[in-house]
């Protein structure tokens, strides 16, 4: 591979090169010269849309700065163009994951207990590299300090996806955002002292009134859309899985809330109870949900909600979640892993067609390098072009609910098409027919392009 094939880059942003510094073990930081910039085309290319099944054979596609500027399937001419000869690979839009925790790297307590802000920031930026390199150009995080995270990305200063972020989670005491330790005060009790985790991570918030100030103030801090707690968690010790969290009227002023900033509330809930509770205070994305039964996925079905499942965890065992989460929350992930197969199945035969691709890996930066198992996963169920527009198109909808607080309102995401953001992926082979390609995500992306900057290219 040769740096110099790389010729695009665009103020503000980091240069194509980087990919080959990445390589070879430099810093992606470490070329930040100014170069004009040019149209990049690629040819002899066969273009998965995100949508159709059919992929436009032979196609041709022009990138002008950061966007698609024309997708044919007759030859394309640019004045001073870099060509890109795809050799019969498979251009296709970049992956979204729709719930992730870009700053949760490290163990839960490790995070609360050992280690300062900056440590949380140094190693999530190096963490969001490695998940662009993934092939993952834009995340929706789910709940963490991941603002701050976003804009450095978006200023430069170090690279990564796309971040539609989340802010702090809001949770009621005792719920999924409670990681005090047994003899920690409550934050909202007068002369305590909120710690990191109740300042950016988690807020606690019980009745209406601290529901509605919780929300705002996540939105006031840059929140796209809002994070709610509704009901018992894995990683959290103190709520047991049955628990419903969120009153009715929490739920539905947290709703309320968001909605007049033009956005939506995603709930964490496992079981129907938390679901069917949900969806009638008026959310519209459940996140997880394998806990569930013909009910929950019939409530989801009659509202045309969201559900944002993950089975990456069927390919961790007992002990690593452990290391990860802590020792209480052993018993309580292997009841999710159980039930992970039937929603599957209950989603697939309910006919639910509002699915995003998600992974909630958390905790641990080696089972992070296997956030695309998640891909093989889905096969027990969806076919390989259902899974890849679960993890393009769809996702892509999900996201833009959040309004006029998109941060990313110049074109669609997910798609190949004229006018939508140069976030695209070069893979060897049909990942339509065969989505475990995507597993193996060092040899088979050749080329990772985010908002027209080439971050990989291993083409000779």
């Amino acid at each position: 591979m040769c740096a110099k094939n790389n010729r695009k880059r665009i103020a503000g942003k980091l240069p194509s090169s980087v990919a080959a510094l990445a390589i070879f073990g430099l810093s992606a930081q470490a070329a930040m010269a100014q170069e004009e910039s040019f149209p990049i085309l690629f040819t002899n290319v066969h273009v998965f849309d995100g949508v159709n099944e059919q992929r436009i054979e032979n196609a041709n596609v022009l990138v002008v700065d950061n966007l698609i500027a024309e997708v044919s399937a007759e030859p394309l001419a640019a004045a001073n163009a870099q060509i890109i000869d795809g050799g019969g690979r498979t251009l296709m839009p970049g992956l979204i994951d729709a719930h992730v925790h870009m700053t949760v790297t490290e163990p839960v307590a490790d995070l609360r207990d050992n280690f300062d802000w900056m440590y949380w920031g140094a190693v999530s930026t190096i963490e969001a590299e490695k998940m662009l390199l993934r092939g993952f150009t834009t995340v929706r995080d789910a709940g963490g300090p991941a603002i701050g995270l976003h804009k450095a990305i978006e200023r430069g200063k170090a690279v990564g996806p796309r971040i539609y972020a989340s802010g702090p989670v809001i949770s009621q005491t005792s719920g999924h955002g409670e990681h005090r330790v047994y003899t920690e005060p409550h934050p909202n009790f007068m002369g305590a002292q909120p710690s990191f985790f109740n300042q950016h991570l988690e807020f606690l918030a019980d009745g209406v009134p601290e529901t509605l100030r919780t929300t705002r103030e996540a939105l006031r801090l840059g929140a796209v859309q809002i994070k709610v707690m509704a009901g018992g968690g894995v990683s959290s010790q103190v709520d047991p899985l049955h628990t419903v969290q969120g009153l009715p009227e929490e739920l539905e002023a947290s709703v309320r809330a968001a909605a007049d900033w033009g956005t939506y509330v995603m709930v964490h809930a496992y079981a129907d109870e938390s679901i069917v509770r949900s969806i009638e205070a008026g959310v519209i994305s459940i996140e997880h949900g394998q806990l569930m039964t013909e009910v929950g996925a019939q409530a989801i079905k009659d509202a045309d909600a969201w559900i944002v499942p993950f089975y990456s965890l069927l390919g961790l065992d007992e002990q690593t979640a452990i290391k990860a989460l802590g020792p209480a929350s052993g018993e309580k992930f292997l009841s999710v892993q159980a039930g992970a197969r039937n929603q599957m199945r209950l989603i697939k035969d309910f006919g639910i067609k509002n699915v995003a691709f998600s992974t909630d890996i958390i905790g641990d930066p080696v089972a992070l390098t296997r956030q695309n198992d998640e891909f093989k996963y889905r096969l027990e169920v969806w076919t390989s072009h259902e899974i890849l527009q679960q993890a393009t198109s769809k996702a892509a909808e999900l996201l833009a609910l959040s309004g006029e607080l998109n941060p990313y309102k110049a074109g669609p995401l997910g798609v190949i098409q004229e006018g939508a953001y140069a976030d695209l992926l070069l893979v060897e082979g049909n990942p339509v027919e065969d989505v475990e390609l995507l597993v193996d995500y060092e040899a088979n992306i050749d080329l990772i392009m985010k908002d027209g900057v080439i971050y990989k290219n291993t083409l000779n």
